[in-house]
This record gives structure tokens, sequence and C-alpha cells, in this order.
């Protein structure tokens, strides 16, 4: 039975409706109830603005008096005007704390009530000094109770109020107004009564105000309720009310320039009166208003309170429903949710990280091995869930197969790069050849010094056709079978770049000699580092290396623009990576990557950090990398000198050769010394020697002032001692000769002696059987094992040649293609390579 359908019918159907009714009914009810309460916020503050603007009208004709009239006792009675005024101020100061949300207009107007309160004890104290003018008092005044009337009236539209709860509120700001123009009114007689003559402009303000206070009677009795209108009638119908009219009438009817003749404190006591009268309706007004709107929030509240059980009560009921019904897909959904969080955070990642090994496919293509992984969700039954399982699984499916197609992807490229590299390689070296035998044979200084810049950029070439070939995954360490000085290594990375003049050394430890299998990688390594110190830094790039306890911290600094964190720390995550995928990042990036994969090779760690200015690089070289010699071969303090001032061999020879020097006038022109080693096959052919053997040149570095030595005092290159140390030996030295008369006879010309020449004479005599004994038959007979070379079988129970533990695959073909490279670069440059199948 399918149970999706029945459940998407009887459960989700209905909540769905349920839900988006009730949500709608609930944000309505509760939109409502919000305009509501802050409806009723602004309503409280305006009738707070209302009793504030009555007291400051009062305030303001206590001042008008204490400086027209100064009638004894005024001040005082204007002081504890001003305390009332204070109360309200605070009250409505109180009342403002509570609004929320207030527009933009309103909160202006508020501002600016803040404002005109802050003001008023400046101007409570010009009164009480009496050095106030009437006028800007007045105006003063003004402004801050036009302020007060503007926000009553504008609080119909801020809250949202209702049709008829709107036209309240208007009525009841039209009044405040009213209220405000008869108070204008009253303070314009006053000031006109200090001059005993009704100015123009005093009667311009007079006549202003009844008409402002018309035109707000008919305002409030257009707007205002039926009861509204009673109270008002009935509170003008005194008879201070009916005095203060005809007051005002007689004042209405003096004009400009005659006298006035107002009896001052009659004319306050009527306008007060009828201030007060108008400002107790408008309290009963403001009281009713308030309980409008406190009776609309609470209904509101009301009504939200009960659509909400109302929703609450049906979503229950509907999730209850859904709970009875959907029991059975729940339970489906959650094995299929756990299944997928376990193929997404094990069993997929781990199948992606199993591919990056392409021997894992052994021969499949991508699509056979997809299917023969197994599915991750065992699907049952016909129904929904298990179309949903069994969808899954054709992902899941498709996922494997597209990481195998990227995993075959990955070895094409892979192969594509190696094969490129090994192409370039033989290219590079023809090219080597050729210039090894253009220099043999050059006797010019000029072109021979422009073969050498040509031998130099055939290094870079090198170096890049090594780059790819490790990108590919291939190795590109030539074999070695003698650890290598930590000087050596330096000096053939420094040779390896384009701009190894700048390169300049600090304290390198003399001790340190890096091991034979990682030799040729660790200069590699180097080589990329100082390259890319070179190229973003104008001034000299500074390497110094020193031995700790359980390592090597190789330092290279270089003072040009930096590197921004973040770059800073992709490239850190880069170098950290070990399978970093070959992307076209890592193409662009090539230096780095290849720098990441070397490190992670032989467990080195390299680290970029920030450096004022500049950039500092610690290649950090483990302990099974190098080995300490506590017998110093040479020292080295360079005092930061380029180490290159040092170096005889051309660029890309052997480890230790570096960049050639540029030739003096005084150096005798002949060919720089044959490489310590040949890296890309058999050695070439001799080179003839200098005159003066073994070459040297003077020493470069600190030392005693330049006035206490001899400038004769020569070194011998480092490639020579190398080369006498390894190849050949001299002679026994014999006591000198002399001839019949007594004369020194010259001895022969010094012979030289190679190493291997102990052995090939050992295998000279073994050569020759030893017969120990004669058979019975006349035939000679040889003792065991009394004609073998020594040292090629075991002697004393111990083998004479330890056997490799380990020979990596990598480094067979490594060895294998230079084997080919130098067979095949002495094939085009005339040398015979004769083979012979018997041994």
């Amino acid at each position: 039975m399918r149970i999706t359908g029945k459940l998407m019918v009887l459960v989700v159907v209905p909540l769905v409706a349920v839900v988006a009714f009730a949500g709608l009914a609930l944000v309505s009810a509760g939109g409502q109830a919000l305009r509501a309460d802050r409806l009723r916020s602004l309503v409280v503050a305006g009738e707070a603005a209302g009793d504030l603007a009555s007291r400051l009208q009062t305030e303001r004709v206590t001042a008008v008096e204490a400086l027209v009239g100064r009638p004894a006792g005024a001040v005082d009675a204007y002081l504890q005007k001003a305390a009332a005024t204070d109360a309200a101020a605070d009250r409505f100061r109180g009342a403002q704390s509570q609004l929320s949300q207030v527009p933009g207009g309103v909160q202006r107007l508020l501002d600016r009530v803040d404002a005109g309160i802050g003001q008023l004890a400046a101007l409570r104290a010009r009164v009480s000094s009496g050095k106030g003018a009437a006028s800007a008092l007045v105006f003063a005044y003004r402004i801050l109770i036009a302020d007060l009337v503007s926000y009553r009236e504008s609080m119909a539209q801020a809250g949202g109020a209702p049709a008829d709860i709107a036209d309240r509120i208007r009525a009841a700001a039209a009044l405040s107004r009213a209220v405000e123009f008869v108070g204008l009114q009253q303070v314009a007689a006053l000031r006109a009564t200090e001059s005993e003559q009704l100015t123009p402009a005093a009667y311009q303000d007079i006549t202003a105000a009844r008409t402002g206070y018309a035109e707000a009677a008919l305002t409030f009795g257009a707007l205002a309720a039926p009861q509204w209108l009673d109270w008002l009638d009935g509170a003008l119908t005194g008879d201070d009310v009916v005095a203060a009219q005809r007051l005002e009438d007689t004042v209405a009817r003096i004009r400009p320039g005659a006298r006035l003749g107002l009896d001052r404190a009659g004319w306050t006591s009527a306008m007060s009166a009828r201030i007060e009268q108008l400002h107790q309706v408008e309290i009963r007004i403001d009281a009713e208003i308030v309980a409008d709107v406190t009776q609309l929030r609470d209904d509101q509240r009301w009504v939200t309170a009960v659509e909400f059980a109302a929703v609450l009560a049906a979503v229950a009921a509907v999730i209850g429903l859904a709970l009875w019904l959907g029991r059975p897909m729940i339970r489906g959904l959650r094995r299929l949710r756990d299944t997928a969080r376990r193929v997404a955070r094990q069993t997929l990642p781990a199948e992606v990280a199993r591919l990056a090994d392409h021997e894992v496919l052994g021969g499949l293509t991508p699509e056979q091995f997809a299917d023969s992984t197994p599915a991750p969700v065992d699907v049952r039954g016909r129904d929904e869930l298990a179309e949903v399982g069994a969808a899954f699984n054709a992902v899941h499916r498709e996922a494997v197969r597209v990481a195998a197609e990227q995993a075959t992807t990955r070895v094409g490229i892979a192969a594509m790069f190696e094969s490129l590299a090994r192409r370039g390689q033989g290219l590079a070296g023809q090219l080597v050849a050729e210039l090894d035998r253009q220099e043999r044979g050059e006797e010019d200084p000029d072109r021979l010094a422009q073969l050498f810049r040509l031998d130099h950029l055939a290094a870079l070439l090198t170096r890049t056709n090594d780059s790819l070939l490790v990108l590919g995954g291939g190795a590109s360490a030539r074999p070695r079978r003698q650890d290598e000085p930590m000087v050596d290594v330096l000096r053939a990375a420094q040779g390896q770049i384009e701009q190894y003049t700048r390169i300049e050394f600090g304290f390198i430890d003399d001790l340190v000699a890096i091991r034979a299998t990682a030799v040729d990688d660790l200069v590699k390594l180097l080589a990329e580092l100082m390259d890319n110190g070179c190229s973003y830094s104008q001034a000299a790039v500074t390497v110094s290396a020193r031995v700790l306890t359980d390592r090597v911290v190789i330092q290279i600094v270089d003072a040009g623009i930096g590197i921004d964190a973040d770059r800073r720390r992709g490239f850190n995550e880069r170098l950290a990576s070990e399978h970093g995928p070959l992307d076209l990042a890592a193409v662009r990036a090539m230096g780095l990557t290849v720098v990441g994969r070397l490190a992670a090779r032989h467990r080195i760690r390299v680290e970029l950090r920030p450096a004022q200015p500049g950039t500092i690089v610690d290649v950090t070289v483990p302990a099974h990398v190098f080995t300490v010699d506590t017998t110093p071969r040479r020292a080295l303090d360079t005092g930061h000198a380029p180490v290159a001032a040092l170096t005889g061999a051309r660029a890309g020879g052997g480890l230790g050769a570096g960049p050639v020097p540029a030739r003096q006038p005084r150096e005798p022109s002949a060919p720089p010394a044959a490489p310590l080693f040949q890296v890309d096959g058999p050695a070439a052919p001799p080179q003839p020697r200098p005159a003066a053997w073994p070459p040297s040149i003077p020493v470069a570095g600190p030392g005693p002032a330049a006035a206490d030595l001899d400038d004769t005092v020569e070194v011998r290159l480092p490639i020579f001692e190398a080369v006498q140390g390894s190849w050949f030996v001299s002679a026994p030295a014999s006591p000198p000769a002399v001839d019949a008369d007594g004369v020194p006879v010259p001895p022969p010309a010094e012979p030289w002696q190679m190493t291997a020449d102990t052995g090939w004479q050992a295998a000279a005599a073994a050569a020759q059987p030893a017969v120990g004994a004669i058979t019975r038959t006349g035939l000679p007979q040889r003792d065991p094992m009394a004609n073998l070379v020594p040292g090629s079988v075991e002697q004393g129970g111990q083998p004479a040649v330890p056997a490799a533990e380990y020979r990596d695959p990598q480094a067979v073909a490594a060895s294998l293609a230079a084997y080919g490279r130098g067979l095949a670069r002495n094939s085009r440059t005339g040398a015979h390579i004769h083979s012979t199948s018997n041994v």
C-alpha cells in the first residue's frame, strides 16, 4: 500500500491549509494589536503634551507680566509657574520613553520639543533678571507650544488609528490650537499695554490670533462628537468667559495708533479664566480618547489570543494525525537520512580518497568501477520511499563514476606532464651537449661568456622540465650515493635560478650534509623559493641555514612587496598539501605546487611568514634528511657576500655548480673546471687544464683588514678539492735524483692515479687462476673462492655489499631516464657506444 499519497491527502494538504489561513489571521490580528498598543502610547504622550502646552501658556503670561508691568511678586509667581511646567515636562518625557517605532517626522518633532524644554532655563534666567525682551520671550514659548500642538495633530496618522478615532484625535488637536490662539491674543494685548498705544504690529497679532481661533473652533465643531460640543458650550457660558469675550471685542475695535486703555490685571484674569475653561474641556476629551484607544487595544489583544489558541489547537490536531498516519514514512525517511549522512560523511569521501591511487581501478573503466561499488541503500517495497532510495543509489553510482573518471583524467594529465617533461629533458640535454662542445673549443672570452649565459638558460629550462615532471608524479632526482654538504646544495639551488646574482648568503652551517636521496629534491625546492623571492623583490634575497638539535632551518628572506594575510594563508595551505589537486590553479602556481609536493615527499615543512618589509620563508628539514659531521670540512662565513663568488663550475652541471662570475681581465682565459659529476648521463670529455692548476680565485668574505693580507693568497676551488679527493690521488713522493756530477735531475711529470685502480689491479690478479694441486689425471685443481675480486662475496659470514632495503620505482625510472638521456646526448655529439653480448 502506498502510504505517501494517503498521507499527502489526509495530512499535508489540511495542515498546509490550516497553517496558512491561521497564519494570515494571526498576522492580521497581531498586527492590529501592535498598532493599537502603539497608538495608545502615542495618545498617552499626546495627553501629556497637551498638559505641558497649557503649563507653558500660563508660564508665558506670567513672564510677560514680570517684564512689562513688573508688579510686586511677579517674579516669584513666574518661578512657581515654571516649577509646575517642569513637573509637566517630566510627565511628558516619561510618556515619550514608552514610544516605539515612531515615524521619522514625529521623531523630529519630539526632538525639537526636547531641545525647547532644554532652553527654558536660559529663558527663565532672563525673566528673573528683568533683562529679557518680551518679544523674543514670547516667540520662544510660541515655537515650543506649536511643536507640542503639531505632535498632537500627527498622532492619528503616525499610529494608524481607525477613522473614527483619528477624527477624534484631530478634533482634540484643533481645540489645543484654539487654546493657543487665545493665549497669543492675551499676550499680544499685554505687550501693547507697555506703550499705552496699540501699535500696528500688536493690532496685527491680535487680529491674527482671533482669526486662528475662529478657524480652529470651526475644525473642532466639524470633527468633534456631539457630547464634546456640549462640553465646549458649557465651558464658554460662565461669567468670567463672557467678561473675557467682551474685553476681546473691546480690544478688537481699537484701531492702530489709538490709546489702548486696558486694565492689565483684569485682562489677564479674564483671559486666563477663559483659557482654563477651554483646557478643562481639552483634558476631558483627552481622557475619553485614551479610554477609547485602550479599549481598542484590549479588544485586539483578546482577538489575537483567541485566534492563536485556535491555531494551536488546529495545528496540534493535524500534527497528531500526521504522526499517526506517517509513522511508517518517518521510519523510512530516517533510514534514508542516516544512509545519506553516512554516504556523505564516510563512504563517498573514502571512495574518492581511495581513487587518489589510480591502481585501485585495476584496469576497469569508470563505468565498470561504479557498477562494482555496492549500493548504499537497501531498496525495499514499491512505494515512493523505495523510489527515492533507488534514485539515491543512482546518484551515488554517478558520483563514484565521476570520481573514477576524474582519477583517470588526473592519471592522463600526469602522464602528459611526465611525457612532456621527459621530451623537454631530452631536448635540454642535447642543448647542453651542444653548448659543451662549443665551450670546449672556444678561445674568445666574450663568446665564452655568451655561451655560459646560454648554458645558464638551459639550466633554467631543465628546472622547468623537472617541475613538470614533479607535477606529473614522476621522480626527477638523479641517482646519488653520497651525501652532499649544505653549502653545495645552496649553491646548486642558486645556479638554477635566473637572477642568481641577487642571492646573498648569510650564516651557513658547514657541518650539515644532506642525504643523497634528498639532495636533488631539496635543490629544486630551494631554487623555486629563491626564484620566487627574486621575482617579487628589488633588493637582494638573503639565505641562511642553521642546524638545531633535531632539524635544520633554512631561511630565505626577501624585502619585496610582501603578501597579504589571506593570500599567505592560502599559499601555506598549498605548501602543506601532500596530494593537492592538479588543476588550473596548481599549474598557475606551479612553483608553490612543486615545493609542496617535494616537501611532502621528504616530510619537509615550508611556511611563509610576514617580514618588515617583505616575506620570510622557513624551510624546516627533519633529522632523517641530513647528517651532521663533527669534523668541519671547510668553514664558510660569507658575511652576506654572494656565494657565487666562490663557484667556478658552470650552471646546471653537478651539485656545487653555480653561476659563473664575470671574467676579470687578470683571470686566465680558460674554460671552467669540469663539474663535480654529470647530471644527465655519462660525463663529458675532459677539458684542458688551465695554465695554473688547480685553478683558484681570491677569497671573498670577511677577514683581516686588506692592508694585512697579501693579495697573492689563493685558495683551491671546491670543485678541484672534490675531484682530487674522489677521482685522482697523487703517486707517493720519491727522493730527488741526481746525475753523476751531483746535479739534481728534474723529476718526471707527476703521475695521477685513480682511486679505482686498486680494484682493477685486484681484478687483474684474480684473472690469473691460482692452481692449488694436480689431479691424478694431470688436470689443475683450483682452490674454492681463491680467485674472487675482494669484496664481491661474503667474508666472515657478512655480505660484502649490504642489500638495499627498498628501491623506489620512481627513482629507478629516473635513473634509467638519465642514462638514456646521456646515451642520446653522447650519440648526437659524436661519441660511439659499443655494446657486446658477452661479459
